[in-house]
């Protein structure tokens, strides 16, 4: 049997962005998804190390309190 890990998982998609894009009632650590990378990068909102995916660039985000850090799936 398989069994999924206990994490959060947030899919945000949307056409207009709001003051902040980021889902404040999933828990650490959170794992959201968004479908273009210019819907999160400009924010400086999120929660410490926030783990966001970007599907138009297929890498992975963290934020660190002050930066969004870049990682390649490679």
């Amino acid at each position: 049997m398989f069994v999924f890990p206990t994490f959060n998982l947030g899919v945000v998609g949307s056409p207009t962005v709001p003051a902040s894009v980021f889902d404040d009632t999933l828990t650490f650590p959170t794992i959201q998804v968004f479908d273009n990378e210019s819907e999160f990068i400009t924010q400086t909102d999120a929660t410490d190390y926030t783990i966001v995916h970007a599907k138009d660039t297929d890498k992975l985000y963290v934020w660190d309190g002050n930066a969004w850090y870049k990682y390649n799936n490679d």
